[in-house]
């Protein structure tokens, strides 16, 4: 499919790319999107912290209770459950439906619980959601000169959690904006922005501002439109906070992954309950983490973008099965070369379980030329079980596995993406499999708007759209942490080779 014009709103698994990778509560290992993702979006009392505390490129920081702004997000001063939220908790309305909905004029922060923000429209993670508040549904004066406004959400209350994120505005992000300041959002430096046609990955490096261990489950990621993937970790202090830096490995391969994201939405879980199964998982943030975001950008619009993120980290009291990262590659794969041009090549991986481990979240990262990314559980019989594929390297999905969640079901022949549903135990015995089916040929660049194979030259492992590529399954398994897969030279089923 022709794509003159594209906008990039993914945002890669984050350390599931290398550890929550990324989806986040179901941790994922260095990657973007995804459930308690590793390495995305992560979480400081940073340096110069202006009284008020710090937000934005650290964590929010606000002194007061629930709904006024105030207080400290780690909560430092000792206030925790009622006593922190005071008389401030959220109004409620009721709607024309009859059904209450959240007072929003004024919310100054997400609160979580069931009532929704509209309480006459249905739960929507992304636009109708307690523990994501929309910054445009509750501050009136909530507008900027960029695109991705309405991907601003409200954080956590002081007691029940953390947010954290990238603004031009610094440690001060919240303390100015939750009071009508968006004077942060002119003259904006030009690290933060991306013009036309431009490409870049670069890490920033921020904190996570909490002052002791705390443990977490349900997590929201937002970032505005432009970046293929945001890469989350959290490592132990010691580095230059508030400052961008060029994308190095650190970034990618480094620290504990933290919730991050190929879109610019994800949510942990998907559902406004926690599903039955859920009950006990948690993922461990140490205090006071150097927190790298990764994050690759490319702009094909007409304007310029604004590089801009969001983390909300609710604070998990049942804490008894740890959610772990899948880091699904190789460390080898980046020194291999994936295709010479005019070639169709397949960069297949797998691995042995050897014991029963509940696998919760999958998502497949790889860049232009590969249009079928699938992965499958390979019985002990021989039978192979799709469990996700994506053919829009455009949009790549991430998919859950649990009670509520229904996915789309895989379908090959239409080249649509897909999942199983249901809980996944990944048995001892099987194997599990991915395949990166790579096409480097002039067909391939013409349907994607992408430079030539005979212009690019040899098609090896980097970090860029058209002129590298890569092959990661980023996810989370619970209770279970499994190592990195190994090459495999089994053969192929007929689903990981279409085109």
């Amino acid at each position: 499919m022709s794509r003159s014009v594209w906008v990039v709103t993914l945002a890669l698994c984050a350390t599931a790319c290398g550890s929550e990778s990324s989806d986040n509560g179901d941790g994922t290992i260095l990657v973007p999107g995804g459930d308690m993702a590793g390495a995305q979006p992560g979480q400081n009392d940073a340096p110069g912290a202006t009284p008020g505390g710090t937000a934005g490129m650290g964590s929010v920081t606000t002194p007061g209770g629930t709904n006024t702004p105030g207080g400290m997000a780690d909560d430092p001063a000792g206030m925790t459950g009622d006593d922190a939220a005071g008389d401030d908790s959220p109004g409620q309305v009721t709607g024309d439906c009859g059904e209450p909905s959240l007072e929003l004029e004024g919310l100054m922060y997400s609160p979580g619980g069931n009532i929704l923000p509209k309480g006459c429209e249905p739960y929507d993670a992304t636009l109708n959601n307690p523990y994501a508040v929309r910054c445009i549904d509750a501050w009136s004066w909530y507008e900027t000169q960029f695109p991705g406004d309405e991907l601003c959400i409200l954080p956590p209350p002081p007691d029940k959690g953390i947010q954290f994120g990238v603004h031009p505005q610094g440690m001060d992000w919240y303390a100015q904006v939750s009071q009508g300041d968006l004077s942060g959002y002119d003259n904006v430096g030009s690290d933060f922005l991306m013009d036309p046609g431009q490409e870049e990955e670069m890490n920033y490096l921020t904190g996570s501002g909490n002052q002791e261990l705390r443990n977490f489950y349900r997590n929201n990621v937002r970032m505005r439109a432009g970046s293929h993937h945001m890469i989350v970790s959290g490592a132990d202090p010691g580095l230059q906070r508030e400052a961008w830096g060029p994308g190095a490995p650190v970034g990618l391969f480094g620290g504990v992954g933290l919730p991050g994201a190929q879109r610019v939405d994800e949510n942990t879980p998907k559902t406004l309950d926690k599903p039955e199964e859920d009950a006990g998982l948690y993922k461990a943030l140490p205090p006071d983490r150097d927190v790298t975001f990764n994050m690759h950008h490319f702009n094909s619009t007409d304007s310029v973008i604004l590089k801009e993120t969001w983390t909300n980290l609710w604070w998990e009291e049942d804490a008894r099965i740890e959610v772990f990262g899948i880091f699904g590659m190789p460390l080898t794969q980046a020194l291999d070369t994936f295709a010479q041009p005019g070639q169709t090549t397949n960069k297949h991986y797998s691995w042995n379980i050897s014991q029963d481990v509940r696998l919760v979240t999958v998502f497949g990262h790889r860049h232009a030329w590969t249009p079928n990314f699938s992965a499958w559980v390979e019985k002990p019989g021989g039978e192979n079980e799709l469990i996700y594929q994506s053919f829009d390297w455009f949009d790549q999905p991430t998919y859950r596995y649990d009670s509520v969640v229904q996915n789309p079901a895989p379908a090959p022949d239409l080249r649509a993406d897909g999942a199983t549903t249901g809980v996944r135990i990944l048995k001892a015995g099987e194997q599990l499999h991915f395949n990166c089916h790579v096409t480097f040929t002039p067909e391939r660049a013409a349907s994607e708007g992408a430079p030539t194979p005979a212009e690019i030259g040899t098609l090896r492992f980097a970090n860029q759209a058209f002129a590298g590529e890569m092959c990661i399954l980023f996810g989370s398994t619970a209770g279970i942490e499994l190592p990195q897969p190994s090459a495999s030279s089994a053969a192929l089923p007929d689903f990981a080779t279409l085109d």
